[in-house]
């Protein structure tokens, strides 16, 4: 993970007590239909240019650290190259995409533009039968290959955990394995935000990506366990001030999951908003499977977890500062582990469906 300017990030979120992450959507329109996601849909129009630049001064004014771009899959906006050096004016700017529509000059546009960190999503080796899953590694591995050789910025892949994965899960890991990006593992939730799956294959599942992967963060790792075994932990979440969700209509929610409770549009919203919600208990916190906004609230909720998190991530090599890095940094590293780690081309077809 890169971050850039740190210090200046550092004391914005201690002293001005800023959010950590300005989530927006460029576009709710996306060129797949995973069966699990309701973030999307196939007909809406791309957020226009202009309000989406009104939509990043507005996050910039209130010292968002990161902001990230979303979708849908924002990379079928026309003008994605455009928001990302606007966004990256005054902020470090990330994006999540299905990667389907990466090739070489996209990447180095990218780049250009000042991309820091891309997210690129992975949830299966091939599609199951419902094709419930379709961003896999069998269609994806072009890409990791050209991220590998050409990004530079920083790239992990992130995976739901999921009943039509678990059971290839390992087969998946080892897969990954031979490229040179981390990987963050989410958790399947319902439209309200709440974990969707429990039992002891899927804790099993989570506890071996954080004892033998390559995690991208390791900040939740006790909170998804705990949520995967049944229990759910009481924490304070941090939405509408840690941790901003700006829609299509540029209205601040509190996360995907959870729409129409702040009722503010970003242009208007103020430190003073930031401040009233950044310790104010929502009422959903149980069982939440937002990892993200999880993530992001531990700065205030959780101190302590949060330091320990951040050690283990430096002595694991998880950050990478200012602007050098990248995928394309790495591709030594990928080399050797593909002299050493067997090809995807026929994995194990336990517990497909």
């Amino acid at each position: 993970m890169r971050v850039d300017h740190p210090f200046r990030a550092a004391f914005d979120l201690l002293v001005h007590k800023a959010p950590i992450e300005g989530q927006l959507v460029v576009t709710r329109r996306c060129n797949l239909s995973c069966g699990y996601c309701s973030e999307y849909d196939d007909h809406s129009q791309e957020v226009p240019y202009d309000l989406l630049r009104t939509r990043i001064d507005a996050l910039h004014r209130l010292r968002a650290a990161n902001i990230a771009l979303l979708g849908g899959e924002p990379l079928l906006h026309s003008r994605i190259e455009d928001i990302v050096a606007h966004a990256a004016s005054h902020a470090q700017v990330s994006m999540t995409t299905n990667g389907f529509l990466l090739d070489r000059g996209k990447i180095e546009r990218l780049g250009d533009a000042g991309l820091a960190n891309l997210q690129l999503s992975i949830d299966a080796i091939r599609p199951d039968p419902e094709r419930r899953l379709q961003k896999t590694l069998r269609s994806l591995e072009p890409k990791l290959e050209r991220l590998a050789a050409h990004a530079r910025f920083d790239v992990h892949v992130t995976t739901v955990l999921c009943q039509e994965n678990v059971n290839e899960f390992e087969d998946l890991l080892r897969a990954l394995a031979r490229f040179p990006f981390r990987i963050s593992l989410n958790i399947q939730h319902d439209e309200n935000g709440r974990v969707a799956i429990q039992g002891s294959e899927f804790e099993r599942a989570w506890l071996r990506h954080f004892d033998e992967g390559r995690p991208f963060s390791f900040i939740e790792q006790d909170y998804g366990r705990r949520l995967l075994s049944g229990e759910r932990p009481s924490w304070t979440c941090g939405a509408g001030g840690r941790f901003l969700y700006v829609d299509e209509e540029g209205m601040v929610e509190l996360c995907s999951a959870q729409r129409g409770r702040v009722g503010k549009h970003v242009s208007e919203y103020t430190e003073a908003d930031l401040e009233a919600h950044r310790r104010e208990r929502k009422g959903c916190e149980a069982g939440c499977a937002i990892l993200c906004v999880y993530r992001d609230s531990v700065i205030d909720d959780d101190p302590r977890t949060l330091a320990r998190a951040f050690i283990r991530g430096m002595r694991n090599g998880v950050f990478k500062w200012g602007t050098q890095g990248g995928a394309a940094a790495d591709t030594a590293a990928t080399a050797k582990a593909r002299r050493h780690l067997p090809l995807v081309a026929a994995p194990s077809r336990t517990g497909t469906h």
